[in-house]
């Protein structure tokens, strides 16, 4: 074959190998971008999921809420308002007498003025173991105490004791519940009136208390008590019985029956209070 002929059969095969080289040439470029540029191949990194450690939030602490009590204000106790006044006691006083059954006596006491004062005052002289002659609803007794004296020994005389009847009896017939009750409803003014009379340890309720007490402390005297003459009275031998109070020597002249009855209202003038439970 000639060198012609061989360079005639070389050439397609030459082209065909140009042609492939630049096919792939062309394909290279078409896949690495369009400058030409090659990209580093992506590398994947595979990736073990971790267990991830479930953490339990703490349960928040209950909140307590601080309560805070106001105590409401205790304001001090008025004393309440009285059920008779100073400018309507002595009026009231003449429309309830009657229901305390003292009869023409009290009818006459509450006839004047100042009734609560005066009767303050005669509570007040009888709780120190005084007589108020000149405030008592009642007189004394216009004869004298007669005495017995049988040449050896002077002694009061038994019938003088009736003297002191009517007086007895008519303490006996007072309603004390009826005395009870005017005593609340003149409380507060009543015991206004003893301040005012400087006896400032001593209210109406406990002043009515220490009087009964003085009543129903006076002894049983016996009728055949000797006397002695001292100056112009006639005094007790016994220094026990003369040292007794002048209410309670009073007591004494009105003889065992009248003194009972006496005694017997003053108890029951006692209990009463104390169970009503005024100035308590």
């Amino acid at each position: 074959m000639s060198e012609k002929a061989a360079d005639d059969n070389a050439n397609p095969i030459i082209l065909a190998i140009l042609f492939a080289g630049i096919l792939a040439t062309l394909v290279f470029i078409l896949m690495t971008g369009d400058y030409g540029e090659s990209e580093v191949p992506e590398q994947t990194t595979e990736i073990t999921p971790v267990e991830i450690e479930k953490v339990t939030a703490p349960e928040p602490e209950p909140i307590v809420e601080e309560v805070v009590v106001v105590e409401e204000a205790v304001l001090p106790e008025l004393p309440p308002e009285p059920t008779v006044t100073e400018e309507t006691a002595d009026a009231y006083a003449r429309e309830t007498i009657e229901r305390v059954n003292g009869g023409k006596a009290l009818a006459q006491f509450v006839a004047g003025d100042y009734i609560v004062e005066r009767a303050v005052a005669i509570v007040d002289a009888l709780r120190r173991g005084e007589v108020p002659y000149k405030l008592l609803p009642v007189g004394r007794p216009s004869k004298p105490f007669p005495i017995g004296d049988d040449g050896l020994r002077v002694t009061m005389d038994p019938s003088g004791f009736s003297r002191y009847d009517v007086f007895a009896q008519w303490v006996n017939g007072i309603d004390v519940l009826a005395i009870v009750d005017l005593l609340k409803e003149y409380e507060q003014i009543a015991t206004e009136a003893l301040s005012r009379m400087g006896v400032g340890d001593f209210d109406i309720r406990s002043a009515v208390l220490a009087a009964t007490t003085e009543i129903l402390a006076t002894p049983i005297a016996p009728e055949s008590a000797e006397l002695m003459k001292r100056e112009a009275n006639w005094v007790y031998m016994d220094p026990e019985l003369e040292s007794l109070s002048s209410l309670q020597k009073q007591i004494l002249r009105m003889g065992p029956k009248n003194s009972e009855i006496i005694q017997a209202k003053a108890r029951e003038l006692r209990g009463a209070v104390l169970e009503s439970g005024i100035g308590s």
